[in-house]
């Protein structure tokens, strides 16, 4: 999960070009929760990368 997180803090690096306050990191992971795609049980998550 530390992963997610962190791949996400740095998509909302490059959409702003700046730090994120800690709204925008909380509202990507919310997004993120909401919207994610089912892991598919064919596909390892390390083997997508």
């Amino acid at each position: 999960m530390d992963r997610i997180n962190t791949d996400l803090d740095e998509l909302v690096r490059e959409e702003l070009g700046e730090e994120p306050s800690q709204e925008a990191k909380d509202y990507a992971r919310e997004l993120y929760e909401k919207y994610r795609l089912p892991a598919t049980p064919d596909t390892d998550p390390e083997e997508a990368t």
